[in-house]
């Protein structure tokens, strides 16, 4: 089922929770897919209370995710993302900051206690870079893209480990109004190619969604 589309696919019992009424499908489908990718990887680089996460592309789809999960369990979060979606990120609780030349130094202004712990959702080798340049223990700074540059600077590759535990705890935070899913356009299946163009070009908000 690797690189393809289906209407129905069969799915381990243990992989599974319970959707909400509420919940509408598209949401159910992004919350299963890139909700599990941000809450792996804020296990691995055991983000909690107290933590300061900067997270790059925070305003994509495990972006969305990660900046919410992490002010749910009390951190606070910087984010990388281009100043049209700044406002979003502070709708999140996220302080904002523009990629690009000087990175580093709009983030340290933005978090002057120092950041504890880096995800890149962004695949750019500035942002694994300057995540390493700022976090002092590299265990902690990890990127969910494939990225030659993680194996030179020591940090961590990360991927979805999937479960019904993981998905449920996410489906809880949904219900109690502490995470939100942010779906920029629900594609119809047809037009998967227009789809996959939107998603090319690095400027979505949230995720896109295919919907048959």
């Amino acid at each position: 089922m690797l690189a393809s589309y289906a209407e129905h696919v069969v799915v381990p019992a243990d992989q599974v929770a319970a959707k909400p009424a509420a919940m509408p499908w598209p949401e159910a489908g992004v919350l299963s897919a890139s909700g599990q990718t941000a809450a792996t990887a804020l296990e691995r680089l055991r983000v909690g209370a107290g933590d300061t996460l900067l997270v790059h592309a925070a305003a994509g789809g495990v972006g969305t995710f990660a900046v919410q999960i992490a002010r749910a369990a009390g951190a606070t979060v910087v984010g990388t993302a281009s100043e049209r979606n700044h406002a979003y990120l502070r709708e999140l609780g996220v302080i904002p900051v523009t990629y690009g030349d000087g990175l580093a130094g709009r983030v340290r202004d933005a978090a002057p206690g120092g950041v504890d712990a880096a995800l890149d959702a962004a695949g750019t080798v500035e942002a694994l870079e300057v995540s390493a340049e700022l976090v002092a223990d590299r265990t902690r700074v990890g990127t969910i893209a494939y990225q030659p540059a993680a194996d030179r600077l020591g940090v961590q590759r990360l991927s979805t480990e999937r479960s019904t535990a993981r998905l449920a705890g996410l489906v809880a935070l949904w219900e109690k109004g502490e995470l939100r899913v942010r779906i920029q356009e629900a594609v119809p299946v047809e037009e998967a190619a227009r789809a996959h163009r939107m998603v090319e070009s690095g400027h979505v908000t949230g995720k896109v969604v295919l919907v048959f």
